[in-house]
């Protein structure tokens, strides 16, 4: 009970709980736990999100694709973790991503019958979920007004990365055509090149065909 204990508090939603609540929760409420092999696909994007999704061990690749299949994203994500908390509930309570384990992987699963009917009893819980819901929509308000219009291509291609992408502190993969991210950026496939191949000499990024890697894109300038 009491390494169960521990394992729940690493993840955000029961942070402040005390042992009594875990222990109440864990007699009331299904916590599905499985131990997923490497290279294996546990979400599909646009698949329905119907229970909260917990990474406690392990590694996995979380893969974007564009609503027009243009262009991917790809980034890993490590435990602990929840994933897509936001997709649970909505007009659309779809997953926005999919996710397929690098590593073995252990995950918790809670279905969402036992959310509504259990843990949102709980205030601390309920207010941890609120809290991760209105950060995630801060972070896209605020994202929509720093768009400053600006002549410097290099600046379009880094606000375009954020704007696609949760985390910018992970390696972040670009799928993407020549041609397909110049119209992203309003501008020639000649100039896009030249940019990425300007990047490429400063050692931000690293190009192959249809590929931009980001190392890091605080070093993005």
């Amino acid at each position: 009970m009491h390494t169960m204990y521990k394992k729940l508090l690493q993840l955000p939603l029961f942070q402040g709980l005390n042992q009594a609540d875990i222990t109440e929760i864990i007699e009331k409420v299904k916590l599905h736990f499985q131990t997923i092999p490497a290279n294996t696909p546990i979400i599909e994007q646009e698949e329905n999100c119907t229970k909260l999704f917990f990474l406690l061990e392990g590694s996995l690749t979380k893969v974007t694709n564009s609503k027009d299949q243009v262009f991917r994203i790809e980034q890993s994500v490590s435990a602990p973790c929840l994933l897509e908390p936001q997709s649970l509930f909505g007009l659309a309570p779809t997953y926005q991503a999919s996710y397929s384990t690098i590593s073995e992987c252990d995950i918790m699963t809670i279905e969402k019958s036992y959310v509504l009917s259990e843990l949102m009893n709980y205030p601390i819980f309920e207010l941890n979920y609120l809290n991760i819901l209105s950060r995630n929509t801060h972070s896209l308000y605020n994202l929509i007004w720093e768009n400053k219009y600006t002549n410097e291509l290099s600046d379009r291609f880094k606000y375009f990365i954020k704007s696609h992408v949760d985390n910018v502190d992970q390696p972040i993969t670009l799928y993407i055509t020549m041609e397909d991210l110049a119209f992203q950026l309003n501008d020639t496939r000649l100039n896009v090149s030249k940019m990425l191949n300007e990047l490429k000499d400063r050692n931000m990024i690293s190009l192959k065909r249809k590929i931009i890697h980001i190392p890091s894109f605080h070093t993005l300038k």
